[in-house]
C-alpha cells in the first residue's frame, strides 16, 4: 500500500460518515420543507361526514341570510362552506368539492376563498392557489387545509326552495400531504444530523492537525535515520578516503531506479537504506586488504568477499528495514549465478539486491579507486550492456542507462 493511501486512510471513515450525514440532513430538511404527497383520495360525504371522521365538509344556508324570490319557488341566501382535516400531521392539498342541486341555480357574483364552476346540476368548488386572482382576490398563499385545522369558503346562491343543502352528498377530491415539519421527531432528527455533522467535520479537523503533526514527526525522524545511517556508512568509509560518498551515490541511484521501475514508495525506502549500508560488512576487513593498490591475492579476495556475510550477521534480527539482512548479503551476486556468497541465479535473487549490483558496479566504474582510475562513460554504457544476462538483471540494465542518457548519472563525486 503506498504512502499517499495510508495518509488518506484515517480520512475515510469520518468523511464517509460526513457526507452521509449530509445527504441524509439535506433529506430530511427538504422533506421538511416540501413535505409528502400520498396518492390522491376520494371520499363521498352525506350531511357533511363520512366514515373517515379526520375530513369533515359542511355547505349550508345561512339561516339568518335567506330570502324567497318573489315567485315563491326560488329561495335566495348565502351559503356558508368549510373544510377540515383533523389529522395531526396530514393536510388536505388541491381539494374539490363537488355537489348535486335539483333545479334551477345560480351563483351571485363574488363567490370567496373558491373558484365555483356550474356544469350542468353540478356545483365545483376548488382550492384557490397562490398567485391566482379569484373575483379580484389575489391568493398570497395555496389554499390548503393545514393539520388540525380548517378552510372557509362561501357564495351567495339561488336554488329550488326543495334544494336542502343539509343532506346534500357531497364529493370531496383531495391529496393527502404529509406535513413533515410538524412531526417533532424529524425535527429532532434534523437537530441530531445537523450536530452529528459538526461532530464528523470537527474529528476531519483533529485527524488532519495530527496527521500534520503526525507528518512533521515522520520526517524529523526519517531524517534522523538517514543522518545517523549516513554516519555510520562515512565512518566505515573513512577507512578507505577512495570510496568516500559511495554509499549515499549507490543510494542515489538505487532508489532513482526503484522509482523508474515504478516500485512503492516503500520499497523505494528500503532499497536507499540498504543501499547506505551495504558495504557495512567492510568493517570487519583489514586495512592492509581495503587499501592495497595492487592485485588481491585468491585469499584476499575471499576476505573482501566476506563483507556480504558479515554485513547479513551485523543486521540479523535487525526488525527495523525489512529483509535488510537478505537484501545486504546477497548484492553481490550475479544474474547467472556466478557471484557470491551463495551462487543464486537469476530471479532467485532479491529484487532489491539486483538493484543495488546495478547501481553499487556503476558508481565503482565511474569512481577513482586505490587500484584504478576511474572508466569512461562510454566504456562504462558498454559494460553494463555487455554484462546485462550475465553479472546485472537484463530487466534493470535499461534504466541505468536511461539515468545516464538524462544526465541523472553519474553523480559527481564530492557532490553527495
Amino acid at each position: 500500500m503506498s504512502n499517499k493511501v495510508k495518509k488518506h486512510i484515517p480520512y475515510m471513515m469520518p468523511l464517509v460518515m460526513l457526507l452521509l450525514g449530509l445527504v441524509l440532513l439535506l433529506g430530511v430538511t427538504i422533506l421538511r420543507r416540501n413535505g409528502i404527497n400520498r396518492e390522491r383520495k376520494s371520499v363521498v360525504l352525506i350531511n357533511g361526514h363520512t366514515e373517515d371522521s379526520n375530513v369533515q365538509v359542511s355547505f349550508l344556508r345561512n339561516p339568518e341570510k335567506q330570502w324567497y324570490e318573489s315567485d315563491g319557488a326560488t329561495m335566495g341566501g348565502q351559503f356558508d362552506g368549510k373544510i377540515e382535516s383533523q389529522w395531526k400531521y396530514t393536510a388536505l392539498k388541491d381539494w374539490t368539492i363537488s355537489m348535486k342541486i335539483p333545479g334551477h341555480f345560480w351563483i351571485d357574483s363574488d363567490p370567496w376563498n373558491g373558484v365555483y364552476t356550474i356544469k350542468d346540476d353540478t356545483l365545483t368548488i376548488r382550492e384557490p392557489y397562490k398567485g391566482e386572482t379569484v373575483n379580484s382576490q389575489i391568493f398570497d398563499l395555496d389554499y390548503t387545509v393545514e393539520p388540525m385545522s380548517y378552510r372557509t369558503f362561501g357564495c351567495i346562491m339561488y336554488t329550488s326552495k326543495l334544494f336542502y343543502p343539509e343532506s346534500a352528498v357531497i364529493n370531496l377530491e383531495f391529496t393527502p400531504h404529509i406535513m413533515v415539519s410538524q412531526i417533532p421527531v424529524v425535527r429532532a432528527i434534523q437537530i441530531f444530523l445537523f450536530a452529528f455533522a459538526m461532530s464528523m467535520i470537527s474529528v476531519l479537523i483533529t485527524i488532519y492537525i495530527r496527521q500534520g503533526e503526525y507528518r512533521t514527526r515522520e520526517r524529523k525522524d526519517k531524517e534522523f535515520i538517514e543522518k545517523t545511517l549516513l554516519l555510520f556508512a562515512n565512518t566505515i568509509e573513512a577507512k578507505d578516503s577512495y570510496t568516500k560518498g559511495h554509499s549515499l551515490r549507490v543510494a542515489i541511484y538505487s532508489m532513482e531506479l526503484a522509482q523508474r521501475m515504478g516500485l512503492s514508495e516503500a520499497e523505494q525506502e528500503i532499497v536507499y537504506y540498504c543501499a547506505i549500508l551495504h558495504d557495512v560488512g567492510k568493517v570487519g576487513i583489514p586495512d592492509s586488504i581495503l587499501h592495497k593498490p595492487g592485485k588481491l591475492t585468491d585469499d584476499e579476495r575471499k576476505v573482501i568477499q566476506s563483507h556480504t556475510t558479515i554485513g547479513s550477521d551485523i543486521f540479523r534480527g535487525f526488525p527495523y528495514i525489512p529483509d535488510i539482512e537478505t537484501i545486504v548479503r546477497h548484492h553481490h551476486e550475479r544474474y547467472d549465478g556466478n557471484g557470491y556468497p551463495d551462487q543464486l541465479k537469476g530471479k532467485a535473487i532479491p529484487y532489491l539486491s539486483r538493484i543495488i549490483c546495478v547501481a553499487d558496479c556503476f558508481d565503482a566504474m565511474t569512481s577513482n579507486r586505490c587500484y584504478r582510475d576511474k572508466i569512461d562513460i562510454n566504456k562504462v554504457k558498454k559494460e553494463l550492456v555487455d554484462c546485462a544476462g550475465t553479472q546485472f538483471d537484463p530487466e534493470i540494465v535499461p534504466f541505468m542507462l536511461q539515468m545516464i542518457e538524462d544526465g541523472f548519472a553519474p553523480t559527481e563525486e564530492g557532490n553527495v
